[in-house]
């Protein structure tokens, strides 16, 4: 057995001729023009004065929000700058603290000593080669007891 498909059925709107009596005019425009030109507009001192109040509020409360936002909006900047230079002191506070434990290490006389016998093979020195400089002229040392010469200069063009 076979099915039929079934569509509802498109009908169009029957055409109604206009009723007796009702006959259809067709719509005609008129252009006419009108100058108002010389028309000026009574200004209401009342309402100015009104207008110009309200303006005067809002650009207030305006102001007021701006200022508001833009102190909280620093207050926030300052804030995360603090944290930056806090963190940046800590850190070089920690570099301070290495390098003072890396001045103290390279300092130590035990180690310069041991380092000056084994790389450079120097040697304590004897009673001999040190040369005293002082008031006193010690025996032995009038050779060495002088160690420069105050001469006057020559001034070039003189």
């Amino acid at each position: 057995m076979a099915t039929t498909a079934s569509f509802p059925s498109t009908r169009r709107r029957p055409y109604h001729p206009p009723a007796a009596g009702r006959a259809s005019y067709p719509e005609i425009y008129y252009l006419k023009k009108i100058d108002n030109s010389r028309l000026r507009r009574q200004v209401d001192p009342e309402k100015r004065r009104e207008c110009f109040s309200l303006l005067g509020l809002s650009i207030l409360v305006f102001l007021f929000g701006f200022l508001y936002a833009w102190q909280h909006f620093q207050c926030v900047r300052y804030g995360y700058e603090i944290q930056q230079l806090r963190s940046k002191a800590k850190g070089l506070e920690t570099w301070n603290h290495q390098l003072r434990l890396e001045h103290a290490r390279l300092a130590d006389p035990k180690r310069i000593e041991a380092l000056a016998r084994k790389d450079l093979g120097l040697e304590p020195t004897g009673p001999e080669q040190v040369i005293q400089v002082g008031g006193t002229n010690p025996v032995g040392a009038g050779q060495y007891s002088e160690f420069a010469r105050n001469l006057p200069m020559k001034i070039p063009g003189e």
